[in-house]
């Protein structure tokens, strides 16, 4: 085998659903769905298909669905559920230290927010259920709040109990603001959220789309949101996310058993090795562990050499030459850990020659390191 690739959360090969979808669509979907000729309202009628789509997915009302860029999904689904500022000090958010860092960028950055209170999580990276009910009241007397919390952390593949934060945060009427990224379409999302995002690269949809979805119309702010993607790209990404849930048991379980065998055969295969994230509530597709004298970049690059594309550590904080915050929050090294997560089309061969070229790379950037 020549080439094995093994980093699916950097982008993975469009969905065989999502091409036809494409195809299907290319000559009736380009006009503009909001004006009134015949070409828009082909093109709205195909938009509205893909709503529906997703909303049964979600079992929720297809108008709390829209199609949105990558890019702002995290801030508009933080500034829908906050709504306008009133004051300098009226908006606050609960979130966790183990967020995407887009999202916690999002927190920062959206105007009107003046508290972010991040809870820490357990060396799995979960957090515990006390510490937010603790937090919520803490802040519940005091202007707007809304949680914030991934599904499932792509960095190192943990769950969240998202049911019990959900239960907690209606306990105290607060919305919870689910990041969907790395988990829809690959494990069941427990209800109970009031609004969910997700990109569709997750389950091999178009790069640059995602999906926002409300549940809880009562807990967005104004109207509902319009459509920010285009109608191919929607239709592609609903497409796509439908034919991976209904595969879902099958796919997920393939999944879970060569993430298994490598959670297994590392530590056997390489000396001083710290796999990371939770062992049982776990994504199905990542495996993240550290290697003690061994930088994780390094690493990433000498398997490259050897034809095998895995992931380092957290991508943002990588390009920023920063430690990653994720691991720094869990604990763990924060410059040895590779990433492997598999793509929905990953084979048992290709796991098989990440696993035989593993220790060789290891030992050269080990040598060149001057390890012991």
């Amino acid at each position: 085998m020549s080439r094995s690739y093994l980093d699916a959360l950097s982008g993975q090969p469009l969905h065989q659903q999502a091409q036809a979808a494409f195809e299907a669509f290319s000559g009736r979907g380009w006009a503009d769905p909001t004006q009134p000729h015949h070409e828009g309202k082909m093109a709205a009628q195909i938009l509205q298909a893909s709503r529906e789509s997703v909303a049964n997915v979600l079992e929720i009302a297809p108008a709390g669905v829209s199609f949105q860029p990558s890019s702002c999904v995290a801030r508009l689904a933080i500034e829908g559920v906050l709504g306008p500022s009133r004051s300098q000090s009226d908006r606050k958010v609960v979130t966790t230290a183990v967020e995407r860092a887009g999202v916690l960028e999002a927190l920062r950055t959206t105007v009107g927010i003046d508290s972010v209170s991040q809870l820490p999580v357990d060396q799995s990276g979960a957090i515990l259920p006390l510490s937010l009910a603790e937090e919520l009241q803490r802040l519940t007397q005091r202007g707007r709040t809304a949680v914030v919390m991934q599904a499932g952390n792509g960095e190192i593949g943990t769950l969240q109990p998202l049911g019990k934060t959900a239960a907690t945060a209606r306990g105290f009427d607060i919305p919870l603001v689910t990041d969907a990224t790395g988990a829809l379409g690959l494990v069941p999302i427990e209800p109970g959220w009031s609004v969910l995002f997700a990109e569709a690269s997750t389950w091999a949809g178009p790069a640059g789309v995602a999906v926002l979805a409300v549940a809880d119309p009562g807990a967005w702010s104004g109207p509902l949101p319009t459509d920010g993607a285009d109608v191919l790209n929607s239709a592609a990404a609903a497409a796509a996310l439908d034919a991976v849930v209904r595969a879902q048991p099958t796919l997920s379980a393939q999944l879970e058993g060569l993430t298994a065998k490598i959670r297994d055969r590392v530590p056997r295969l390489v000396d001083d090795v710290d796999l990371v994230g939770s062992a049982t509530s776990r994504l199905p597709h990542v495996v993240t562990f550290s290697l003690l004298y061994a930088d994780g970049e390094q690493l990433a690059s000498e398997l490259d050499r050897l034809g095998v594309a895995i992931g380092s550590g957290s991508a943002c904080a990588s390009r920023a030459g920063l430690p990653s915050h994720v691991l720094e929050a869990i604990g763990a090294l924060t410059h040895g850990n590779v990433r492997v997560s598999l793509p929905l089309d990953a084979t048992a061969e290709s796991v098989d020659h990440f696993l035989d070229v593993l220790p060789e790379a290891a030992r050269i950037v080990r040598a060149e390191a001057g390890a012991p």
